[in-house]
C-alpha cells in the first residue's frame, strides 16, 4: 500500500508529517485529510483562532504534494456550510420547532 505524508501549512509555517500514513490509494488519504482538518477545525472553534488559514498538504512517498485539503474549503461550499454524508448531526432536526 501506498504511504502518504500529512503536511500541516498554518500561513506560512509548514509542519511536515514524519511518520506517514498507509491508504490503499490518493482518493482515500484525502478523505482521510478532510476528517483531519474537520478536527482540526473543532479544535479551533472550542479552543479559538483562526480557521481559514490552515490545509492539509498530501505527499506521496517521493515528497510530491499530489493534494492540498484548505480548512475553508471543508468548512465552505460556495458561501455556505458544507455538509457530509457521515455527520452524525444529519440525523438532527433542524426545523424550528412548531409553535
Amino acid at each position: 500500500m501506498p504511504r502518504y505524508f500529512f503536511h500541516v501549512r498554518e500561513g506560512s509555517e509548514l509542519n511536515r508529517d514524519i511518520e506517514g500514513q498507509d491508504f490503499a490509494d490518493a482518493e482515500a488519504a484525502r478523505r482521510e485529510a478532510i476528517n483531519s482538518v474537520r478536527e482540526i477545525l473543532g479544535e479551533k472553534i472550542l479552543h479559538g483562532g483562526a480557521l481559514s488559514h490552515r490545509s492539509i498538504e498530501i505527499a506521496d512517498e517521493t515528497g510530491r504534494v499530489v493534494d492540498v485539503i484548505n480548512a475553508r474549503d471543508v468548512l465552505l461550499k460556495n458561501g455556505q456550510f458544507r455538509t457530509y454524508s457521515d455527520d452524525i448531526v444529519q440525523s438532527a432536526d433542524t426545523k424550528p420547532p412548531h409553535k
